[in-house]
């Protein structure tokens, strides 16, 4: 409760996770991180680690939709709609089949954004749906709709907190497009994305974009870009791994917080780059190898006697 206070000791070791945003809050709130940020909002420093919240990187993500005349094939809101809703529901429920078993975002494609790149830094996701302001802006049409995502953003933020009350939310400035070069990259996938949803193969079903423009004026594109573009939801590195040479690296290669004792941050927030894709699976992985790391280091311990079953 917001004023109650509780303790809780710990014997061996604590494991924070509380994600991109939360794992650098919560130290900071601690006393660990830049003293000039601590000073600012009266925390006491018990360590100084300048890394904790920089180095934040997420992917932004931009989305064309149109109408569609494939009612049968998409989704939307229709009378249709409802009537098929109607059958689907149930069919679902009994057998976890038919139109309501789609996962709505039906495909994905990776590419790189002109010849010179080796590995993809684009990705397109195609969805049979309208999706505008994720989907928090609904338009009485059915449609279909395609992501385009910066996969390798140079650009980096910040999280800083915005006072001392842990109830308030830290401040977050994933900082899209202070690189310049993240603009170029992604005005290129801009048009990858519009040359694909105006071929032949939707000549069919394609009506009209709900954000029309014109695919040969650069400004436009990127105004389009900075108006509409926004997180694809994978934030990462605010608790940056690295060696102990780098001023930014948080934790090691085990995840334990430099200059600090029997603490360990495991979460997406110790990655130092994004990964090409959606990070998930990646944070998954890391949490299992670290669960491997720990089990491993206190079957060693107590095969010496250092700790008790």
């Amino acid at each position: 409760m917001k004023d109650q206070r509780f303790q809780i000791f710990c014997e061996r070791e604590v494991i924070l996770s509380a994600g991109a945003f939360g794992s650098p809050q919560i130290l900071k709130l601690s006393g660990v991180g830049a003293k000039a940020e601590l000073d600012k909002h009266g925390i006491e420093q018990v360590h100084e680690l300048p890394g904790v919240g920089d180095n934040l990187q997420d992917h932004i993500d931009l989305v064309h939709s149109y109408k569609c005349t494939a009612k049968r094939d998409t989704f939307g809101v229709s009378l249709q709609m409802a009537a098929e809703m109607s059958k689907a529901l149930p069919k679902w429920f009994r057998q976890r089949e038919g139109k309501l078993s789609s996962n709505f975002a039906e495909g994905i494609g990776f590419l790189c954004s002109d010849e010179s790149v080796s590995v993809p830094d684009l990705e397109f996701v195609f969805v049979v749906a309208v999706v505008d302001d994720h989907a928090r802006k609904i338009h009485a049409s059915h449609g279909f709709s395609s992501h385009v995502t910066l996969l390798r953003p140079k650009s980096t933020g910040t999280v800083k907190l915005n006072s001392a009350d842990p109830y308030d939310a830290p401040q977050i400035d994933p900082a899209f497009f202070k690189d310049p070069d993240d603009m170029a990259v992604m005005i290129k996938g801009w048009k990858k994305q519009y040359q694909m949803l105006n071929s032949a193969a939707f000549d069919e079903v394609r009506g009209d974009c709900f954000y029309p423009v014109d695919p040969n004026d650069d400004e436009a594109i990127e105004q389009d870009i900075r108006n509409r573009a926004d997180t694809q939801y994978h934030p990462i590195g605010t608790c940056k791994m690295g060696t102990e040479q780098d001023p930014l690296a948080v934790v090691d290669n085990e995840l334990s917080v430099y200059g600090l004792e029997n603490l360990r941050v495991v979460d997406a927030s110790v990655m130092p780059t994004l990964v090409g894709g959606n990070t998930n699976a990646p944070t998954i992985m890391i949490a299992e190898k670290i669960a491997d790391v720990i089990k491993k280091a206190y079957a060693d311990a107590r095969e010496k006697g250092a700790v008790h079953a």
